[in-house]
């Protein structure tokens, strides 16, 4: 069995239409899924910032791929994140059941992984949790045994780390 790695790309674009369905396009030509896609504007309105997880076998078909991305015409930059060099986040919302004393077990765990409380009922709490995929999925866990109602999950996101900017 194949053993496919995570390569998180950021990739610097025109703020216009098409950009993001030709980019992932190039993706679905070449058989990779994406795992996650987050696009959204830079300090410059006029360009957008993509951060595209996908699993591959090795680096040699990252940068074959990372070549064809930048021949499209929208695209300025295009570079490899590494995890040393760079600070990889998603936020998750998670609804879960919340009656009687489990409210108050849940609160506690909220505490502890520093996440919060975004709309109560007499029901439910809903909370929202931000981190790399290992605490999201930790808290997840935790979560389960209270019963979770529903889940809903952005994109990463990712930024080197330091003076470098793409």
């Amino acid at each position: 069995m194949i053993t496919l790695n995570p390569y998180v790309l950021s990739v610097l674009v025109d703020n216009n239409p098409g950009v993001l369905t030709r980019v992932c396009e190039l993706f679905n030509r070449r058989g990779y899924n994406l795992e996650s896609v987050t696009a959204g504007i830079t300090e410059n309105e006029k360009l957008s910032r993509l951060t595209l997880i996908s699993k591959m076998n090795n680096e040699d078909e990252v940068e074959q791929l990372i070549k064809q991305i930048k021949k499209l015409e929208d695209v300025h930059k295009v570079i490899l994140l590494s995890d040393s060099e760079s600070v990889c986040k998603t936020i998750m919302f998670i609804k879960v059941n919340a009656k009687g004393a489990a409210r108050q077990e849940i609160l506690n765990c909220v505490n502890i992984f520093r996440a919060a409380v975004v709309d109560v009922t007499n029901e439910t709490l809903t909370i929202e949790i931000t981190g790399d995929s290992n605490k999201i999925e930790a808290f997840k866990k935790l979560l389960e045994a209270y019963g979770i109602i529903e889940v809903v999950s952005s994109g990463f996101i990712a930024i080197q780390r330091g003076m470098k900017s793409i």
